[in-house]
């Protein structure tokens, strides 16, 4: 039923404006799996305009702002990795726990953006990677 081997990495972009150094994580997780060949899936809120500082170099979700919540999120990351035929254990998932956890409950590879220290305390308790910022760590 699912691809060999074939990998893909869903970012969950569809949330306000995060820090410049949020986004410098999330274009080197980027920059990784496009180097491996990964499919990489960026889901953003339709109204809003995908952030200067990331490359467009990736499959765009486009959701509406209705559709912006968690168990929506949740929703069509599960039914890209199905149209796909990606086995969900092969997908990795970035986003951050402010604003839920929808895309990063349903891969095998979630990786939290911390956004505050509660959202690391949770990462940390559910044993999901945070990522950071390479001049943050």
């Amino acid at each position: 039923m699912f691809g060999a081997m074939r990998r893909a990495a869903f970012f969950d972009l569809a949330h306000p404006e995060r820090p410049p150094n949020e986004d410098v994580a999330l274009r080197y997780a980027l920059e990784g799996h496009r180097a491996k060949g990964d499919l990489v899936v960026l889901l953003v809120d339709a109204l809003r305009p995908l952030p200067e500082r990331l490359s467009t170099g990736g499959t765009l979700l486009r959701i509406p702002p209705s559709a912006t919540c968690d168990m929506n999120k949740c929703t069509t990351v599960v039914e890209a990795m199905a149209r796909l035929c990606i086995d969900p254990a092969s997908c990795f998932g970035y986003g951050d726990l402010c604003a839920g956890t929808g895309l990063l409950s349903v891969v095998g590879n979630p990786r939290v953006i911390a956004c505050s220290a509660e959202s690391s305390r949770l990462a940390q308790e559910r044993g999901w990677p945070v990522i950071m910022s390479p001049s943050s760590v």
